[in-house]
């Protein structure tokens, strides 16, 4: 009887170890969890940014601040909900903008001769901060200003070519990429290559001779101006235009000072301008009076809601401006491009706002209300 008693609890003991050394295997493998499963269940991934810099950012990426107009225009019109801020406003009193957007706050950035604030874009706590263009020195140096001022939230260098139409395409597709809108992206860029695909394909066989000759007229008294290749003229040269400013090139914001006579002896056929003032006072001002561009009433003043499609901000709204340009300086050529019909799908698809019929008039013509 003992005899059986103890096979009995030597078989006992015996089932126990087995079983206690299956809980032990099958613990040590919980405990040693597999790749896959840390990055499907991860809040953060690794990316690499434009400048080639390794950073970790938020998998989902619902707040963005960008340090300067050309970026944050870029933001607002692949993934508007999510811009945190406005570097500036302008003052319209109807700008052509949803509410929604329109009442975000305004940041400030480093831009022009702006200097931002880090302790209020802090404040906001963004997922990540844009930096794409800057006159705050070279971008590898205000880069690694940034990240160390703003700390713990990344930030994400992006291609500073964001700011020449013909040259925006790979920022573009990134940003997508990066905010997880690549099919708005894309949109973008086969609107941006559709328009200059039509304007390249009028204008390349114009004979020099016969090429339109534009001043840029900036200031309140049109005095100031940028020459052909700065980024702040580039529409003109874009659209087969020929720049008659013949002066230094002004790195950063540009507009160079330049002299009534220089002007009328340049004699430009066409004058374009972003400055309300100076177009409203233009066709009255003795001064001008003898330039052929006011005697011939080809003074143009490009349109400005909610950004100006020319220049001041750069970025990738200034698509618009190349048809408008295109179509001040080469009407007769340009007669099959319906401006109207782009400016509704422009508004609608990238500024996300639908332009009633008065809205569309008043941003095509502008001059009337500088006169006003």
């Amino acid at each position: 009887m003992r005899g059986k008693i103890g096979t009995l609890l030597i078989l006992s003991l015996l089932v126990l170890a087995v079983a206690s050394c299956g809980c032990t295997e099958s613990t040590g493998q919980q405990a040693v969890p597999d790749s896959n499963s840390v990055l499907q269940n991860s809040d953060t991934v690794q990316i690499t940014d434009m400048l080639g810099r390794q950073l970790t950012v938020p998998a989902e990426i619902s707040s963005v601040v960008a340090t300067s107009p050309p970026s944050t225009i870029l933001v607002y019109m692949l993934a508007p909900d999510k811009l945190a801020g406005w570097n500036f406003k302008n003052n319209f009193t109807q700008p052509f903008m949803d509410e929604n957007y329109t009442s975000l706050p305004v940041i400030g950035g480093w831009f022009g001769t702006q200097t931002g604030n880090y302790e209020t874009i802090i404040s906001m706590d963004p997922d990540i901060v844009i930096e794409g263009y800057t006159t705050d020195g070279q971008i590898n140096e205000a880069i690694e200003r940034r990240q160390e001022s703003f700390g713990s939230i990344p930030v994400v260098a992006i291609n500073d070519s964001i700011i020449f139409v013909t040259q925006s395409d790979p920022t573009i597709e990134y940003v997508g990429k990066l905010l997880d809108c690549e099919a708005q992206a894309e949109k973008l860029i086969e609107f941006r290559s559709s328009i200059l695909n039509e304007i390249n394909s009028t204008v390349k066989d114009i004979p020099e001779t016969e090429k339109v000759r534009v001043y840029y007229a900036e200031g309140p008294k049109g005095l100031m101006t940028d020459p052909s290749g700065s980024q702040h003229s580039q529409v003109i040269d874009i659209c087969g235009g020929v720049n008659v400013a013949d002066c230094p090139l002004t790195p950063g914001n540009g507009m160079t000072q330049v002299s009534i006579e220089q002007v009328m002896d340049w004699n430009p056929e066409v004058i374009i301008t972003s400055n309300p003032q100076f177009y409203a006072s233009v066709y009255s001002d003795p001064l001008w009076v003898s330039v052929d561009a006011v005697q011939n009433k080809r003074v143009y003043l490009a349109p400005q809601n909610p950004f100006c499609w020319i220049d001041r901000p750069q970025g990738p709204h200034l698509i618009i401006g190349t048809a408008w340009t295109a179509k001040m300086l080469y009407p007769d050529l340009f007669t099959d491009m319906d401006l109207s019909q782009l400016t509704r799908k422009f508004y609608s698809e990238f500024f996300h706002y639908e332009l009633t019929d008065e809205e569309l008039n008043t941003l095509l013509n502008p001059a009337a209300e500088a006169k006003t």
